[in-house]
């Protein structure tokens, strides 16, 4: 009886780790698999939702045939974002970068000078828009910067938020649709 027991046990370990290895084998070809596949597809960086949002309404049906990345998450203010390191990384890496510009991303000059695809489609949206964005206003309840003396003119700023227009919108599809 003891012997039956034994083999019973020494069977029931071998084939838990048989099934096991086998698993673990079935499991990295599919991850080696799900690799392959995602680096042939369009990989496409954004910086926020509005941007992600068109491009993911651009590419419709074949959506599943690229990658987009949204950079900032929930609550992260545009204005003062700076990326992390893994944010440079994938942003170099990346077929299609689109962002705001303005100010607020002066960042990405620095950024961009250190991508490795040289073959990257950037899509600034203020370019895009071209002599259709609007000079930023100072209204009655708002700050204004304080500006150095020294630093001399600078010329006019820019207003940022050019996804809140509807007919911003229009332009910034088209020609989101156009680049990709």
């Amino acid at each position: 009886m003891k012997k039956q027991l034994g083999i019973f046990t020494a069977m029931t370990a071998l084939t838990a780790t048989l099934c096991g290895c086998g698993a673990d084998t079935a499991a990295a070809a599919g991850a080696e698999q799900n690799t392959e596949t995602a680096q042939d597809r369009l990989q496409i960086v954004t910086t926020i939702y509005p941007e992600y949002d068109w491009v993911m309404n651009v590419l419709g049906d074949h959506a599943a045939n690229a990658g987009v990345t949204m950079l900032l998450d929930n609550g992260v203010d545009l204005h003062s974002y700076q990326p992390s390191a893994q944010d440079i990384v994938t942003i170099s890496s990346c077929d299609v970068f689109v962002y705001v510009g303005g100010e607020s991303d002066s960042w990405v000059k620095d950024t961009l000078a250190e991508a490795n695809n040289a073959d990257m489609v950037v899509i600034d949206l203020m370019d895009v828009l071209g002599d259709s964005v609007k000079e930023e206003e100072i209204i009655e309840g708002m700050q204004a910067e304080e500006e150095d003396g020294d630093e001399g003119e600078e010329g006019p700023e820019y207003d940022e938020h050019v996804w809140l227009s509807l007919k911003n919108a229009q332009v910034i599809v088209t020609g989101i649709a156009d680049a990709m």
